[in-house]
């Protein structure tokens, strides 16, 4: 029998290509770098996740900068994100 000693959450990313794809998960506190639909880009720390209340509202992601200035990006607006 197996003990549950860890639970991590984490949002999953899937970018893909002509050719092929790939999955990456970014954990709470990663530094992370995104760059938004209008080519704005933002680095710091994922800080939390936040649901939209129901399937019209936008998912977000809080992120903390550099600048120690806290941000909310709409899933739907994010063109790339990377770790650092």
């Amino acid at each position: 029998m197996m003990v549950l000693t860890n639970i991590i959450p984490c949002i999953k990313v899937t970018k893909e290509g002509n050719m092929s794809g790939v999955d990456m998960y970014i954990e709470l506190g990663d530094r992370i770098k995104v760059t938004d639909s209008n080519g704005n880009i933002f680095i710091g720390k994922l800080s939390f996740i936040e649901l939209g209340k129901d399937l019209e509202e936008d998912d977000s992601i809080c992120i903390l900068l550099d600048s120690e200035e806290v941000i909310n990006v709409g899933v739907s607006y994010i063109k790339d994100i990377e770790t650092l």
